[in-house]
């Protein structure tokens, strides 16, 4: 005989047997908590309802059978005890026996749960009749997407205006008559090496936008010959040095500086690091010894003379040189047009407060504003402001990695703080990204309170949605 739905149990029309419905997530388990009141299900004496819960993906493709209890009216329930025929694991409850059933199971989370729903199934039977499938009951509506977090981009003004100063450095090796300080152009390779110098300074004084601001000279002589007379030699020769560049330009002689090292000991250990000699340690420990300089250089010679003599005709001659440097500064541009033409061929020319000129007549969602931040972040890698607009580039691109290593070098300001929740944000750390903008908001970054505010929304949001009314979900 068909069991009529409407007289028994529970049902898709009728769930006031649930007292609570709890569903949560904790790491990787789905825990189902459904607490059901024994006394408001009257099956009949010889009938009893299984109830099976299920978690189903929302587009219906997957879904997860959660193990059934059952309810039984006092004669199905007792011929159960007495034949001992339930099914391994399944629990059975006795009708209208005013007991609070606690169902509680846990599955593994799997991704697609990220969007489901839980539903509880009810099938009656009866000893004699066909078990009959009553509609399912919806419980609960599951959404453990990850919220979209659509973050706000602030780009900060560039204010660096310190002169872009630059150097170029170089190696000459003038050959001066022995024990002499004279410089003679037409000795030996002379005009060649005094060309490199020369060469260097050109290129800095025929640029229109550099000014120089300092030539220095030091120079070096060999370990050879007593130390004092190698201190009248490098001195010497590197003030002769400079007066012959000097007056090749008639430069002012505040603009020229001069230094000397009476033997280059350094360049020598270079040289014994690496090469091949045969006693290269014992000349090594040799030369890197408490001895005085000429007391080094001719304790090399008496014991091992003839990798001495190859350093004599090798090595010494490399360490008669003048090390020069060129100190220069670009000028400031005042037009914008001027700057874009600078920008276009020279861009490590400019200060960080010229980029921003550029920047400025841009429109902020174009490319040209992105690379002009991009470049002046690359010019200036240290300039917190410059780092911080790069990473905000890099940011509205979805870079997350070159943000990140932007905001390394982007300071503690508010703006930085800021940045750096929306970073956090945009990784999916939510919890992180709401501390930094409220660290920043108690900087004194206004905007920042919004942005907290949105993302203690997302945060708080309910990731389930109770679709049954009971006691603990009024």
């Amino acid at each position: 005989m068909a069991v009529a739905l409407a007289s028994i149990g529970l049902r898709a029309a009728d769930v006031s047997a649930l007292t609570d419905v709890d569903v949560r997530r904790e790491s990787d388990l789905l825990h189902v908590a459904i607490d059901v009141d024994a006394a408001r299900i009257q099956p009949g004496r010889d009938r009893e309802v299984l109830y099976t819960p299920v978690v189903r993906a929302a587009a219906g493709t997957d879904s997860v059978v959660l193990p059934s209890f059952a309810v039984a009216g006092r004669n199905r329930y007792y011929s159960h005890i007495r034949n001992n025929d339930l099914p391994a694991g399944r629990a059975m409850y006795p009708a209208g026996s005013g007991r609070v059933i606690a169902y509680r199971e846990s599955t593994p989370f799997m991704p697609w749960m990220a969007q489901a729903v839980v539903v509880l199934r009810a099938e009656v039977s009866h000893c004699c009749d066909a078990p009959v499938q009553a509609p399912e009951t919806p419980l609960a509506r599951l959404d453990y997407e990850r919220p979209v977090y659509e973050p706000v981009f602030r780009f900060v003004e560039l204010t660096g205006d310190s002169v872009v100063e630059r150097t170029a450095e170089g190696k000459a090796f003038v050959d001066f008559v022995v024990n002499r300080t004279e410089i003679r152009p037409d000795y030996r390779g002379n005009r060649k090496e005094i060309a490199k110098i020369i060469a260097s300074i050109d290129k800095v004084k025929n640029d229109p936008d550099a000014v120089i601001t300092r030539i220095t000279i030091k120079g070096f002589a060999s370990p050879e010959g007593s130390y004092q007379n190698n201190i009248r030699l490098a001195m010497g020769r590197t003030a002769s040095l400079k007066e012959y560049v000097r007056e090749h330009y008639n430069f002012s002689p505040e603009i020229m500086s001069t230094d000397y090292e009476p033997e280059d000991w350094e360049g020598l250990y270079a040289f014994l690091d690496t090469c091949g000699l045969t006693h290269r340690d014992e000349l090594v420990q040799i030369a890197r010894s408490a001895l005085e300089p000429d007391a080094r250089d001719a304790e090399m010679r008496r014991r091992y003379p003839a990798e001495y003599k190859y350093i004599l005709e090798h090595v010494y001659p490399g360490l008669r040189h003048s090390d020069y440097t060129v100190r220069y500064r670009f000028r400031d541009f005042t037009s914008v047009e001027e700057l874009k033409r600078v920008y276009a061929a020279a861009p490590d020319r400019l200060r960080p407060v010229d980029f921003q000129r550029i920047a400025a007549t841009y429109a902020s969602d174009s490319p040209e504003y992105a690379d002009v931040y991009t470049t002046a972040a690359a010019v200036h890698p240290f300039d917190s402001e410059c780092n911080l607009n790069a990473a905000t580039v890099a940011l509205r691109a979805g870079r997350t990695a070159e943000a990140e290593r932007h905001l390394t070098r982007a300071g503690d300001t508010a703006e930085a703080v800021y940045t750096r929740g929306v970073l956090a944000g945009m990784c999916g750390d939510l919890e992180r990204a709401e501390q930094l903008f409220a660290t920043a908001a108690d900087m004194g970054l206004a905007e920042a309170r919004t942005e907290a505010e949105r993302v203690a929304a997302l945060r708080n949001r309910a990731t389930v949605e109770y679709l049954v009314k009971t006691a603990g979900k009024q």
